[in-house]
């Protein structure tokens, strides 16, 4: 399919999560709640979601205690500070039905190793895949410590290393023989049918509702 207009595109979105956040997409994530307000979520195939990395069961909880174990300053961190960045990926439902169940699991693994490389591996918290929508994705949450162990969403996640990602993602899984390239600036609505581009901002609604809520 090399070249072809066709080829299914990436779809990486970033959330910023702060401390006020965390209990309502763990709740999300994990499938806490049985009334789930997001109407896309089959609430049958639940039992079809897994977990790639699981280090924090509350995530707020957790979240918190990684950051105070492992941050290189006695400061205590701003009750508004960014704890943890949030990726949803996926791509359209066309990529998907053409792979295995196998092959899903590895092209969310193989996502979920670039970014613990890039962003430390211990930095990634969690990584959750859900079947239970239409479209398979992934939330990926990396706490965003820098190097010398100082948080800062603004520094680690800075516009550079944002374009980056979305620059070496497809390249990265086209390695791995995945038919898959970037999506263009500002042309989300073009990469996705319609159901699914309503289906990537209603999860980002949700998320954003349980943010403001909190």
């Amino acid at each position: 399919k090399e070249g072809c207009i066709e080829m299914s595109m990436i779809v990486a979105r970033m959330q910023k999560m702060k401390a006020g956040n965390l209990v309502g997409i763990g709740n999300h994530n994990q499938r806490k709640s049985e009334n789930h307000s997001n109407k896309e979520i089959d609430v049958s195939k639940a039992h079809l979601n897994y977990e790639l990395v699981n280090r924090t069961e509350n995530y707020k909880t957790d979240i918190e205690q990684f950051i105070e174990d492992n941050k290189s300053t006695t400061r205590a961190i701003r009750k508004d500070a960014v704890l943890v960045n949030e990726w949803i990926i996926s791509s359209d439902r066309d990529f998907f039905e053409d792979l295995s169940e196998r092959e899903i699991k590895n092209f969310f693994e193989r996502l979920s190793d670039y970014l613990g490389e890039k962003f430390g591996e211990e930095n990634v918290r969690y990584a959750t895949v859900h079947l239970d929508e239409s479209t398979p994705h992934m939330h990926l949450g990396i706490v965003p410590f820098g190097e010398d162990k100082k948080l800062s969403a603004k520094r680690v996640f800075n516009r550079q290393a944002l374009r980056d990602v979305q620059e070496e993602l497809p390249e990265y899984l086209q390695q791995f023989r995945y038919e898959i390239e970037r999506g263009r600036k500002g042309s989300e609505r073009k990469n996705l049918t319609v159901p699914e581009f309503k289906e990537m901002k209603k999860e980002q609604q949700q998320i954003e509702l349980k943010r403001d809520q909190a």
